[in-house]
């Protein structure tokens, strides 16, 4: 049964009370079975899985019951392309598992010496799972952030609209309220100016999970910085949808040349368009699609950063501020994550955090998309993968 359209949904909508609850079962639980230490028998069902996970599969494969997948095709996940490139690089085979036919990211891989493992996603050593259990937790990690003295967006959680307000009242406005938790950026209000916004905002956020997140927003593009054993790899910059003005061009002529780019022709970058959502944003900086914006200015169509928005990177490695490098192999640190993905907001990332106001971390993720690393539209290309091949052998 097709679900109704939900506005603060966007173009995927949920059953509201469905994931309220599965919100709040997951904050509740997780921390109870998560100590952050795993037990010694924890470490025993890692090990034994470790060493079985490689003899099942070939189970499954001379079974018939999964399909052996020599070399990349259209179903393997970009991801699992440059893990698999680099492996054939280093004499490593890879074989993808698709149990019942279906891609599911599941390798088995065979080292030079004849030794044999499985992995899902990409090979992580075993200290990975000692990594913190809040790592992709947005709310609890920001708390223990802001204690470590690392940077993140002001703000917290609260229960009601009267909660939201006090809170709001200690914050510098524009603020952000999103879901505390899994909303997958639904019912997440950008640009909140006054008490009346908040609260449309905080009860949209409410209706589907029990507590919000109110935050100030941060000002710039956001940045993913990369950290494989505890270094940092690779920082691209992920810009949304977005022209330079010329002072002579309008929006829409801005946009029409920019779409020319060849890297907008497929498979991995879009065009641009007028979209409602642009229109939206552009109302928000005081602009139409024919606004004629001045030399140098930067307009954006849209707070998302999504290719298939037109959301375009660039690599920014070399640029980053020692500062910022830093708090990024800090976090990881704190993490205890042999391989994290960090999304930093900050005007400039030449500049240091701590001289940038409403610049900070606003997630972390264990299972990143490094792949962007090897494919920035603009930009010198990092061999992430390869990073994470020697730190699985120990190089």
């Amino acid at each position: 049964m097709a679900l109704a359209p939900c506005k603060d949904c966007g173009a995927e909508p949920v059953n509201h009370g469905l994931m309220y609850a599965a919100v709040a079962i997951d904050e509740t639980l997780r921390p109870l079975f998560s100590s952050g230490r795993p037990s010694i028998l924890a470490g025993l069902v890692y090990a034994f899985e470790r060493s079985f996970s490689p003899l099942l599969m070939q189970f499954f494969l001379a079974t018939g019951l999964a399909k052996g997948v020599q070399e990349p095709d259209e179903k393997t996940l970009l991801l699992a392309k440059v893990i698999w490139e680099e492996a054939a690089r280093r004499n490593i085979t890879m074989v993808e598992v698709r149990l019942f036919g279906l891609a599911r990211n599941l390798f088995l891989a065979r080292l030079p010496d004849g030794r044999q493992f499985a992995f899902e996603g990409m090979p992580l050593p075993p200290r990975s799972m000692h990594q913190a259990w809040w790592l992709d937790n947005k709310a609890e990690m920001k708390k223990r952030f802001r204690k470590l003295g690392l940077p993140v967006a002001g703000g917290g959680s609260v229960a009601s609209v009267s909660g939201a307000r006090a809170l709001f009242a200690m914050l510098s406005a524009p603020v952000i309220v999103k879901p505390y938790s899994g909303s997958g950026s639904r019912h997440t209000t950008l640009h909140i100016k006054d008490e009346e916004g908040l609260t449309v905002a905080v009860r949209s956020a409410l209706q589907v999970a029990p507590l919000a997140i109110v935050e100030e927003e941060l000002v710039g593009p956001v940045y993913r910085a990369t950290v494989v054993d505890g270094r940092l790899v690779g920082v691209l910059r992920r810009d949304p949808p977005h022209v330079i003005g010329d002072g002579v061009r309008t929006i829409a002529e801005l946009i029409e040349e920019a779409n020319e780019h060849p890297a907008r022709s497929g498979p991995y970058f879009s065009k641009m368009s007028i979209t409602e959502e642009a229109k939206a944003e552009l109302m928000w900086q005081g602009l139409t699609e024919n606004s004629v914006p001045e030399k140098g200015r930067r307009i954006t169509l849209h707070q998302k950063v999504n290719w298939s928005l037109g959301g375009t990177t660039a690599d920014e490695t070399d640029e980053t501020h020692s500062d910022n490098r830093d708090a990024f192999e800090r976090a990881a640190e704190a993490l205890a994550a042999p391989l994290v993905g960090i999304d930093f907001i900050i005007d400039d990332i030449r500049h240091s955090y701590k001289e940038t106001p409403r610049s900070g971390i606003i997630e972390c993720n264990s299972m990143p998309f490094f792949d962007n690393h090897h494919l920035p539209f603009s930009g010198k290309p990092r061999d992430v993968a390869g990073a994470i091949w020697d730190m699985y052998l120990g190089r």
